[in-house]
């Protein structure tokens, strides 16, 4: 099965998810999404004064922690999403940070000048991208020499017991609690077969070496069910 991966279905698709997106998200993860985004914002070394991009904001997770971090940095937030980015600018609006910002934009044509971040962040997106190669070379464009790009992924564990798990969770429970809760709940079917379709973890850290960043680390957690990845420029 090859999943439709344009930017119009996967707009489409997260507009549908998105009034409870953030609900699904902590059921679908048992709130572990949240640990390990502080884990990749820790590895990010974002302080004030610098600026980072987070990519697939969505309701601006990352990039809400990224302001916590640093008070006196700059944060964009880039989605396709636009329903998404209604999520993210009212979360905003009750948290009240004065160094975030959320912007319409595809990953592939970004629209900041060559060097223009410290860090980049994309939180459970980029196995949603076709062609992730070519997008994390974008990313690299607008990233600055020494810079780094925390990625954060649903992977397929390498253990088989695992995988048949993951596989059962994402596949059957998921579906079957999100099909109640979402409008958007078929949505969830896609996202159990990407994260079957993903490369494990070890592939993709030479796909992200292959889009020309210099230094790729990675550290599976909950028996490699998810992964972050840590990219410099």
């Amino acid at each position: 099965m090859t999943l439709d991966k344009s930017p119009e279905k996967i707009a489409d698709m997260f507009d549908k998810v998105a009034i409870r997106y953030d609900l699904l998200n902590d059921l679908m993860t048992g709130f572990s999404h949240r640990r390990t985004r502080k884990l990749a914002v820790a590895l990010s070394k974002f302080h004030d004064g610098q600026a980072a991009i987070d990519l697939a904001t969505g309701t601006g997770d990352f990039a809400f922690l990224l302001a916590r971090k640093a008070p006196n940095g700059k944060i964009i937030g880039v989605d396709i999403s636009r329903k998404m980015l209604a999520g993210a600018r009212y979360r905003l609006s009750k948290l009240a940070f004065q160094n975030v910002d959320f912007q319409y934009g595809n990953i592939y044509d970004l629209p900041f000048d060559d060097d223009t971040f410290d860090v980049a962040t994309i939180g459970y997106g980029i196995r949603n991208v076709p062609d992730p190669v070519t997008a994390m070379r974008e990313v690299r464009r607008v990233t600055k020499k020494g810079g780094r790009f925390l990625i954060v992924e649903a992977t397929p564990p390498l253990s088989k017991y695992a995988r048949f798990i993951a596989n059962f969770h994402f596949s059957r429970l998921v579906p079957f609690v999100a099909k109640f809760l979402s409008p958007g709940g078929d949505a969830y079917h896609y996202f159990a077969k990407s994260v079957e379709q993903f490369p494990p973890a070890p592939k993709f850290a030479k796909m992200i070496a292959k889009a020309g960043w210099s230094e790729v680390y990675y550290h599976p957690m909950y028996f490699g069910t998810v992964t972050v990845f840590l990219a410099i420029c």
